[in-house]
Parts: C-alpha cells; structure tokens; sequence
C-alpha cells in the first residue's frame, strides 16, 4: 500500500539552507559597481568611438554632432547600466523573498506537532523522500529506517484494514483522501492514525509527489470507543442496554425472514430479587447482578444476545431457531441453569428467574411488539409459580386487552358511584351474639354486573387507586356505623381493611382522625385490619403507627394470620386486639390435621398473647364445633351470615338474632 507522509521533496528532516541578509546586500553592492564598471568601461569605448581623443590629439576640429552623438552613447550606456542594476537587484529581493518564505514553510513543517512525509510518484514503488521530526517521535522509525521504503511498513501484517482500499482507490485516482487507520511502530506497538494524503502536481498536472499528513488520535478513538460503549453497554455488567438491544433484535429478525426461520425474545425477571437485595444489601446485590449476567452469556451461543434491560431484568435475543420446540428448550435449559447457586463475595446465593418470549413472526414482527409480547408471557410465568418459562400465546393479550379495559373502568368507579359495601356480621362465641362487622368492598358495574373484589381489589393496588378507594370505604363504613346507632341499633364496631399501599401514606392517621371527627363515630367503634405481610414489611415503623392507632382508641387486628413470616419477637410487641385465623386453614379444620393444628396453634398462641382470635370463613357446624372446642373466641362465616348490604344488616342487628349453639 502507497501511503505517503509529507515534507519536501530530498530532504531527510533537515532544512533547506536559504541566503541570509547579509549575503543578499553583499551581492546587491557587488551588482552596483559591476553595472558602474560595465557604464565607465562602455562609456569609455563609445568615446573612444567618437574619434573625440584622435581629433584633440592630432589638432583637429570636432564637429557638434560628434559631440552630440558622444553623449547620447554615454546617456544610453548609464541607462543601461542602471536598467541592469535594477533588474538584478529586484531578482536578488524576489529570491531573497522566496528563500524566506521557504525557510518559515521548512521550520513548520520541523517543528509540526502531526507526522509529515513525502514519496516520490514518480520513482518506482513510491518511496519516501522525506519525514519530519514529529514522524519519527510517533513512529519511533528514523529517517534514515524509511528513505527509500514504502509508507506499507506502518501497517506491518495488518493489511486487511478497509481503509487501506480507500487509499489505494485515492492513489489510483490521484486525488486527495482522509482516513482513519491502525499503524504499527518500529517497537511494534498499534496507535491510530488520523491520515490526510493530498497529491502535488507538476506544471504539467502530473503528479510527482504525494504529501501525507497523519496525527496520532489513539487517546481521542479510545475515548471515543468508551463513549460508543457507554451507550451500548450496561455499566454494571458489561452486557448490551435498550440502544443496543433494538439493533440485535432488527438483525435477528431480519435473519428469520431471510432464511425462513424463528427469531425469539426473552423477557428474563429474576424472582424476589428485592428480597434478596435488601437482605445482602445492594453491593452484594449487583454482584449477584453480574454473576447472573456471566451465566446467561455462558448458557448462549455466540449468535444469540444477552442485554439487561433495567433492574433485575434481562432480555435474551435467540436467533436462528427451528420452531417453538427448540425454543421451549432453550428457555426451560437456562431456567434450570439457575439451580446451581451463585457464588457471591464468598457465599452461595440461590435465585431463581422468570421467563417469557415470543417468537417472530410467529406473534409480532416488530421490535417493540416482541418485548411487550415477551413480557406479558413472563408475567404469566410469575402467575405460574416463578421459577419457570412460558410462550406467548393469544389468549395472554387478551387478558391484557380486558385488564386494561378494567383498569379504565375501575378509573371511573367511584367518581360514578359504583362501589357499595357489604357487611359481614362477626358473632362473639362466647354470648352468640353480633358484637361487629367487617366492611367489605363491592363493584357493581353497570355493564359488566357485580365484579369479584378478588378482580380488581389488586389492580387498585397496583395502579395506586386503592388509596381513594380505601378512604371512600373507611369514611362510608364510618358514616354507616354511626347510622345505625343513631336509629338505636346495638353498639357495634365495623372493621375496615386498609392495604399495604393505604399504610404507607403518610397521612393515613390524619385522615382516619378527620373520617372520625366527620362522622362522629366513637374511635372504639371503628377496627382497622391489616395483614400480617404488611405488618412485617418495616416492622419498627408498623408498631409507631399501630402505637399511634390505638392511643386514639381504635381497635387493630392481625387479618390473615398464618399466611406470612410473622416474627414472634415483633408480634408481641404489636399493639393489636386480635388475630384473624385466614379461612385457608379454617376451611378444612374437619378433613385436614394440619389445618387444624395451625388453626389450634393461632389460638393458643393468641391467648399466650392476651389477643382475642376470631375466625373467618366459617361455614359448617363442624368448623363451629371445632373452633369452640379449642376455646376460638370469635367467627364470621356464611354459617351465620353472608356479607349484606347495609339495610340488610340493620335489620339483622334490629332482629337481635343470635348463633344457635
């Protein structure tokens, strides 16, 4: 390859020598007495000429034209001579000019901080004639290692380089170009460089020489390389982010068209990451990250893709599959990966993943489509169980398709007046008599019909609407209560449950004082229940708030108890009324033993605690018995009564029906 540098045509770093003042006003002084010599000696001789020194030698008379022609001789030769001195003395300033020029041009070209040299065009293999200082400090080759070789030398073995094309097409055509390549110095270390070849022509528009300038950019293309990858790349684990993702996901989808293939993306969530993060602490937690990130990479294939996508997210991109079969391997392959722990910090850390994929184009042709598709399938992988792999199929965004439309109907539920509570009476086992109720939440949609609270009670929470939905049932249940005592109905309390979500806000406390001061209902009428995942979600700041609660004077329940991780060092510590046996271990109290010895268990743990329990969900006389016989001290169930609209439930509490023994 022909790659030339720049400088001046048989110079090896040395500049051209140029006249120096002093040398120039020597020659003009010179070129004066040469002309007034050249004007005595030529004047001399036109004398002589004239016959004048003859004709006053020998007496004779000189005629006024001789004379006249005399002068106009020595008139012509002074002109002359001084034209001549002139000429020379303006020739002396042009190249004395010209030499300066060239001195300044030649002491650039030195003391330039890019590499310059210059081949011969015109000489066989275009060899250098020329380098500066700064191309042997970059390449570390002296001027004598390169005059006479071809500029190919920088590139060493590396010739494969597509730049190298483009320069070759530029010298075939004589015409400038500019590049960017790897060079290689004499001590064989690779910089890049920054190259700028420009042809010099001849009078004749031949070119003989070609001047190249090239910059070392190795710290400005490396930076610039970090940047690139900055933006393509996750800084935790290495692995592609979003901006680089859609590009594999385009080219492997382009693939399956081409060839007739599949293509799938894999949406991957870790389960219970945030447990895990919160337990290691979030260190240890992205440790994890790149450790699950390492395994993925090893259970790929070099043509597949894995990106992290945000979290404890990742997105796998599978190119070139057969069907789904294939790709139900794969997945199923990389979830069972995860039974191997993860080495972390020293310690072994199990966690398990999530996964859906869709395919193309079997279920989405573009990019973005693909993701949602994919992610809508490992949502239902969660719903499965975790730890598993699911295909999209039709029916998953058509669930998605009714979700949405439910979520905007839920939107406008209580602005339009749709929801109504229901009662449920609680009945004391001790006297059978309705010593409370639990307010409980209904959706009557004018087209859908009443919807199962199971429905849309964790929509609301997930969309944050359980927040005013929860107000709106504690500020009616209230008002209800208050109602019926004010028609002198038995003092009863009403429970309300209020969701992890109603508990985080801040304001929770000021709201139920102003629902109380609002409706005035007595504080000891109203029981808020919480569940006993929430209770343990921030332990120390559940007891202050419960704390709070019950100097107001409201009575706090433990709703679903047996169903979480309650730590016995904090429940003792809970100040709460009573625990609620959920209705999965009341349901087969006469069929299974170990409901019944939970069952047994929560009561006599209630006890041990000073804590009234109360069962739910009882519906058989044989659930009844089971429950007095180990002293359970409340219930409510459809064996003495379904949950009821308010008019309904005066008339229940007007009729002072009690349950039968």
């Amino acid at each position: 390859m022909d790659r030339p540098g720049a400088g001046r045509p048989g110079q090896t770093g040395t500049a051209v020598p140029a006249y120096s003042r002093t040398g120039v006003d020597s020659a003009k002084r010179a070129i004066f007495r040469i002309a007034l010599l050249f004007s005595l000696l030529v004047g001399l001789w036109v004398f002589v000429q004239s016959g004048i020194p003859f004709a006053v030698a020998l007496d004779l008379q000189i005629e006024r034209v001789t004379w006249l022609q005399t002068l106009s001789g020595w008139l012509f030769v002074i002109s002359s001579g001084w034209l001549l001195y002139l000429l020379v003395y303006r020739t002396l300033n042009a190249i004395a000019r010209a030499e300066e020029g060239l001195k300044l041009r030649d002491r650039a070209i030195e003391s330039s901080v890019n590499a310059i040299c210059i081949t011969d065009n015109l000489a066989p293999d275009n060899p250098i004639v020329y380098v500066n200082p700064a191309f042997e400090r970059i390449t570390g080759y002296s001027s004598q290692d390169v005059l006479g070789r071809n500029a190919r030398l920088l590139q060493g073995t590396d010739i494969a380089q597509p730049e190298l094309i483009t320069v070759r097409a530029a010298l075939h055509d004589a015409r400038p170009c500019h590049i960017v390549l790897r060079n290689y110095r004499k001590d064989g270390s690779m910089y890049w460089n920054e190259l700028h070849i420009a042809p010099v022509r001849n009078d004749a528009g031949a070119v003989t020489h070609y001047i190249g300038v090239h910059s070392d950019v190795t710290d400005a293309k490396t930076h610039q390389d970090e940047l690139a990858r900055q933006a393509n790349h996750d800084s935790l684990t290495g692995l592609p982010n979003r901006n680089l993702l859609w590009d594999r996901i385009n080219s492997a989808c382009a693939r399956a068209q081409r060839y007739g293939n599949f293509a799938a993306v894999a949406f991957l969530d870790l389960d219970n990451f945030k447990v895990v993060n919160d337990s290691l602490g979030h260190t240890l937690g992205d440790h994890l990250l790149r450790a699950v990130a390492a395994r993925l990479q090893a259970a790929l294939r070099a043509t597949d893709t894995v990106a992290r996508q945000g979290g404890d997210e990742f997105v796998l991109v599978l190119s070139d599959q057969k069907g789904e079969q294939q790709i139900a391997g794969e997945l199923l392959r990389i979830v069972q990966s995860f039974a191997q722990p993860f080495s972390v910090d020293g310690r072994d850390v199990f966690i398990t993943a999530s996964i859906g994929a869709a395919l193309h184009p079997q279920d989405a042709k573009d990019p973005e489509s693909l993701m949602k598709s994919a992610e809508l399938a490992m949502y239902r992988a969660k719903e499965a169980g975790r730890n598993t792999y699911q295909l999209f199929t039709v029916e998953m965004q058509t669930r998605v398709t009714e979700r949405l439309a439910l979520e905007s109907r839920l939107r406008q539920a209580l602005a339009r007046g749709e929801f109504e509570l229901h009662y449920q009476p609680q009945v004391d086992l001790r006297t059978n008599r309705v010593f409370g109720c639990e307010a409980l939440i209904r959706w009557r949609q004018p087209e859908l019909g009443m919807i199962s609270p199971a429905k849309f009670i964790p929509l609301a929470e997930e969309t944050g609407l359980i927040v005013p939905i929860g107000e709106w049932v504690l500020r009616t249940a209230c008002r209800q209560c208050k109602r019926w005592q004010d028609e002198g109905l038995p003092a009863i309390a009403v429970a309300v449950n209020i969701s992890a979500r109603q508990f985080r806000e801040k304001n929770l406390f000021q709201l139920v004082e102003t629902i109380l001061a609002e409706t005035g209902l007595a504080p000891n009428q109203l029981e808020l229940e919480v569940t006993e995942s929430v209770i343990m979600l921030d332990a120390q700041q559940v007891i202050a708030s419960l704390e709070a609660f019950r100097k107001l004077g409201l009575r706090l329940s433990v709703d679903d108890f047996g169903t979480g991780y309650s730590s016995l060092s904090y429940l003792k510590r809970f100040p709460v009324d009573r625990l609620k046996i959920d209705q999965s271990f009341v349901r087969d109290l006469g069929t299974d033993a170990d409901d019944a010895a939970i069952a047994q268990a929560i009561i006599t743990l209630g006890h041990t605690l000073n804590l009234l329990v109360i069962a739910e969900g009882v519906e058989t006389a044989e659930q009844l018995a089971f429950l007095r016989n180990h002293h359970c001290d409340e219930m409510q169930g459809y064996l003495f009564g379904k949950p009821m609209p308010a008019e309904d439930f005066g008339k229940l509490l007007g009729s002072g029906r009690t349950l039968a023994q």
